[in-house]
């Protein structure tokens, strides 16, 4: 909208006239557009307004709209702008003012888009729980028409990506697949609505749209790592495993910094018993490191193919290139944790002098080591010497967070309720905090039995933002889990893997939420497409062991359930598989 604003703005320029403004045309895409000079003495106002948006200086900008309005009443878009930054300003009063009077001069892209975000803005201000996502869909449909007419590439993408956007939070995914496609029909060049028709396609089990699309992408854009990672984890998933690795290998060698690929790639390839294979790609790739950021994630592709003693070598060298003692202790007690030296990494993380930037990090990470050792007491003690270094909202959350996991190891999961509820009765100024705090106390709930309050606590997440994609997953699994609502499940979970495709846990909610419905082809597509993207999953292997049992596919459940028990599962899980076994044996001994 910015660059449609200085294009407006510009055109006095060739009009050169400082009275009323003219009609001008102009050549858009091949077709003459008539549009309108804006006077000279506005120039100057909008352009300063302009840069003060870059430097997030919202109030200057406004003022500087406003005294460019007295002089061109008319501009359309200048009061849409202006509509936005009272948005930002919180003076929604103000912001609607600008709106309608911008529609009522002429209907822009601009003004439908103000118009959305205000809906949304406004719904979300009145605690409507399931109406902000749906309250800028007529705007943004205005919006994607217009948008139709003038065939203006920008704004086709804009309008129609921010369409599908709304869509997806109101849980209507089939119309937000629709809206994309009419995008890349009209305007088949979009690497993002490329990517994400794929996303929607793939989420709707309609795979082979989701690989022409983003194959027509890299056709056009070879060097576009997004969506080459995308579809070797779409290929991943259908078990193209030859594809998928070839893919992986393209995006490392295109991509600046490879060293984050690769590590998703080689866990994915170790979780699949391909250890040397990805072993192979750490030594190709961990050579002359150039800085201390990237030593820290070497390292971590270290530890990710079993190679501990080399990230304690990166340690040593990040120790060499002037490294803090306390990054040095951070390197060094993560590699002797993948070591299975759980003491020494203990007494590196708890040597971090009190002075040292990374003494709070250390003593959180030394505290969850001694938990899952079932030294309580001495997490415990690891935790207050952190709480004397819990200098901000985001620290004093992680500190929450992980008392309360503490207390749920004691076994006291109503204290571990309370830690959350106290923090959560503090003022945190972040949404994100105490989204996260809402998400944990939830799932404090869910291990308590109490499902139904689990669920009604992430609805105040959704609530604000429906697009979170952990809110969603969360709530569709536990619902599903338990048979409620599952046509709602099943679309908060189709949701929940548009905004994140390729990720296996919410593959396998969606998976499961099928099988519990009932729908045992899609509970087949979608689980075995989890546990080909995330074969060390014993969550996973237990659920594909269930859908392989409903089958009477007795041997594969029986390997799955005895694959997962090797890969140390939680409490829980275990107690399951132990349970399902004993059930497939007793079967198989009554001869059924």
């Amino acid at each position: 909208m910015r660059a449609g604003l200085l294009a407006v703005v510009l055109a006095l320029a060739a009009a050169g006239c400082a009275t009323a403004p003219q009609p001008i045309t102009k050549i858009v895409n091949g077709r003459v557009i008539e549009t309108r000079a804006v006077p000279a003495e506005a120039y100057e106002h909008v352009a300063r307004a302009d840069l003060y948006e870059e430097e997030e200086r919202w109030q200057d900008a406004a003022d500087e709209l406003q005294r460019a309005l007295p002089i061109d009443p008319d501009a359309a878009e200048v009061r849409a702008e202006l509509a936005e930054l009272f948005m930002r300003l919180g003076r929604p009063d103000d912001a609607d003012e600008q709106v309608q009077r911008s529609l009522a001069v002429a209907p822009t892209v601009a003004g439908y888009l103000a118009a959305a975000h205000l809906a949304e803005a406004k719904a979300e201000s009145t605690g409507q729980a399931h109406a902000k996502a749906g309250a800028a869909i007529p705007a943004l449909t205005a919006a994607c028409r217009l948008a139709q007419a003038d065939q203006d590439a920008d704004e086709l993408e804009a309008t129609h990506l921010q369409l599908a956007d709304a869509q997806v939070g109101a849980l209507d995914l089939p119309a937000a697949l629709n809206t994309v496609r009419k995008l890349v029909e009209a305007f088949p060049e979009t690497q993002r609505g490329r990517e994400q028709l794929a996303s929607l396609a793939w989420a709707l089990d309609a795979r082979d749209e989701a690989t022409r699309a983003l194959e027509g992408a890299l056709d056009d854009e070879p060097a576009d790592v997004e969506a080459r990672v995308l579809l070797s984890e779409l290929e991943a998933a259908t078990g193209d495993d030859k594809a998928a690795k070839a893919g992986f290998h393209d995006a490392i060698d295109r991509v600046d910094v490879p060293l984050e690929i690769a590590t998703a790639f080689a866990g994915w390839l170790v979780q699949r018993g391909e250890v040397a294979e990805a072993q192979q790609l750490a030594d190709v790739l961990i050579g002359d490191v150039p800085d201390l950021a990237a030593l820290e994630q070497a390292a971590l592709l270290e530890r990710t193919v079993k190679q501990p003693e080399r990230a304690l070598a990166l340690a040593e060298r990040a120790r060499k290139m002037g490294a803090g003692a306390g990054e040095v202790a951070l390197m060094t007690g993560a590699a002797l944790a993948a070591k299975g030296d759980q003491t020494g990494a203990v007494a590196a993380y708890l040597g971090v002098a009190r002075g040292d930037p990374q003494f709070f990090e250390a003593h959180l990470r030394a505290a969850e080591l001694l938990r899952d050792r079932g030294k309580l007491d001495d997490a415990g003690k690891a935790l207050d010497q952190a709480a004397g270094m819990a200098s901000d909202d985001a620290r004093a959350v992680d500190l929450a967070v992980a008392r309360s996991q503490l207390e749920e190891r004691r076994g006291d999961a109503a204290r571990a309720a309370r830690v959350l509820d106290d923090a959560l009765g503090g003022k945190l100024g972040d949404r994100r905090l105490v989204d996260r705090l809402v998400l944990e106390r939830a799932s404090v709930d869910d291990r308590r039995g109490d499902w139904q309050r689990a669920a009604a606590r992430v609805e105040e997440i959704l609530a604000h933002e429906p697009r979170n994609v952990e809110a969603l997953n969360f709530a569709g699994f536990v619902a599903a889990d338990h048979g409620a609502d599952l046509p709602r499940a099943i679309k908060r979970l189709q949701a929940a893997m548009s905004l994140s495709p390729g990720t296996g846990g919410i593959v396998d909610s969606l998976g499961w939420a099928y099988f519990k419905s009932g729908d045992l082809a899609h509970a087949g597509t979608f689980l075995e497409q989890a546990g080909r993207l995330e074969p060390g999953d014993a969550e996973i292997l237990s659920h594909l062991g269930d859908l392989y049992a409903r089958r009477q596919e007795r041997e594969r459940a029986l390997a799955a359930y005895r694959r997962a028990l090797q890969l140390s599962p939680s409490d829980r899980v275990a107690h399951d598989l132990n349970d399902r076994l004993r059930t497939l044996d007793a079967k198989s001994a009554a001869g059924r």
